[in-house]
This record gives C-alpha cells, structure tokens and sequence, in this order.
C-alpha cells in the first residue's frame, strides 16, 4: 500500500535516515497524534489514509531486520555526507512548511471543534481551604467580633475609665 503512495519511508515520518529507534518513535508518535481522524480538523479521508501510511512506515523502521532490509532493497544510504544530511534536514523543514496548506474542514465545525476542547481544558478546580475560609461566613463574623473588640478598648483607652 505505501509502496503506491510514498517513495522513501524516512520521508512519511520526516526523520533523517541516520534516525535512532527513539527517534523513530518519536516522531511517530507526535504525527499520529495530529494526524488522528477524530482530532484532525482537515479532511477525514486524508487523515485515514495518512494514518494508514504512518503505521505501515513505522512498522516496517521500528524493526531493525525489516529496517535494513528496507534500506538495502530501496538503496539508501546508511552513512550519508554533511550535504545530504543538510538536504534532508532541508526536505523535513519542506514537509512541515506544506502542512500549514493542507485543506480544513468550514468554519463552522472548526469552531465547534474549539469549543470543545477548550470545555475540555476549561474544568472547575478545587478552590484551597484558605480561599474557602475566606470567602465563609464564619470569617466574616471573626472579623466583626475582632473589630468590636478594637473600637471597645480604643473607647476604654480614650475615655480612661
């Protein structure tokens, strides 16, 4: 199925072909997290069909016997130069500038989509005890009974009783 799609694999997951497993992972996971189809707010079917190509390039690089018999079948290089390393930091650069023009879904269930996950983010915390105790009852009448207890003596001091 990628064979149809995609021509090199390194370029799916957008990682040099000097990548470690880490790496590999890595970068996997975080396209997988954009590119899911309930949280991609593009189009579904593009979303699918990339995922679809994520899987198959990550697992066929996250074994190594499959790995390397990969790079042998399509030629790549193991140990490139300083310029073809430079090249393709330039092509992943290239890859992501292309995601900002991928195509969105309308405006309205953008929004919608916004919305709720911000609801998501936007839960009540648990107000602190002291915050509590302040905003209580029981603070407010403490307090009067601490200022009635200031005016009396400053009235017992000033009338000398």
């Amino acid at each position: 199925m990628y064979n149809e799609i995609v021509k090199n694999l390194y370029e799916v997951l957008r990682v040099r072909t000097t990548a470690t497993q880490e790496q590999i992972k890595r970068a996997y996971l975080e396209l997988i997290k954009k590119y899911h189809p309930d949280r991609y707010l593009g189009d579904k079917v593009y979303a699918e069909r990339y995922t679809a190509v994520l899987n198959e390039a990550y697992s066929i690089l996250k074994d190594p016997e499959k790995r390397r018999n990969y790079d042998e079948q399509h030629n790549i290089n193991i140990n490139p130069t300083k310029k073809e390393l430079r090249e393709e930091d330039r092509q992943i650069k290239r890859d992501r500038n292309a995601e900002k023009h991928m195509p969105r879904k309308n405006y309205e269930q953008e929004i919608s989509m916004m919305y709720f996950k911000n609801a998501e983010r936007k839960k009540p915390r648990k107000k602190s005890v002291v915050k509590k105790f302040l905003k209580s009852k029981f603070f407010f009448c403490i307090l009067f009974v601490v200022g009635l207890e200031i005016a009396i003596i400053i009235l017992f001091y000033y009338i000398k009783w």
